[in-house]
């Protein structure tokens, strides 16, 4: 139990678990946070204020760190699980959404709802190295609505679904 009843809003948006330390990451919409629990107790053990509604997480491959879309401050924040602390802060496209991870952890894929695009964050040097345009065509106005990402096993092609077009964008990555 993350908190109180309706009329307290908290509306959990993405999950991570990390079965070594038995733990879950919840990040919020509604109050702008992030939870950790206990999988053993099944207690809240931290809660840490977010600066905007976020709406999924991604540990990353050594678990020593936790991606956060925050869909209304359009950036990623990086989370250090030791530390359990927020360490740094990426500007990315307008309301992202969506995360991937290469198996390394070197690349991350973020969605960008609000103006049809993925960045592409070079996670050591913790900035955006290259951004795709996910539209129908290339000077199409905003509202393609890119909403989820999948990357093919050999890591190669990036798949781009785009909810308002009803159509995907496919990337050689």
């Amino acid at each position: 139990r993350l908190g109180d009843k309706w009329p307290t809003k908290i509306a959990p948006a993405g999950i991570e678990i990390d079965d070594a330390k038995k733990l879950m990451y919840i990040v919020t919409r509604e109050n702008n946070s992030l939870y950790i629990v206990d999988l053993a107790t099944k207690k809240v053990v931290q809660r840490v204020q977010l600066s905007a509604e976020a709406y999924t997480c991604q540990l990353s491959p050594n678990k020593n760190e936790l991606y956060i879309s925050l869909w209304g401050g359009d950036k990623v924040v990086v989370f250090n699980t030791t530390n359990k602390t927020i360490t740094d802060s990426i500007a990315v496209g307008d309301n992202p959404n969506e995360l991937c991870l290469t198996k390394n952890g070197k690349r991350l894929f973020v969605a960008n709802a609000n103006d049809n695009s993925v960045s592409v964050i070079d996670v050591s040097q913790r900035k955006v190295i290259e951004t795709f345009n996910t539209a129908l065509y290339p000077d199409a106005p905003n509202g393609s609505t890119t909403n989820g990402l999948a990357l093919s096993a050999n890591e190669k092609t990036l798949y781009i679904a785009n909810a308002d077009n009803n159509c995907l964008a496919v990337f050689d990555v």
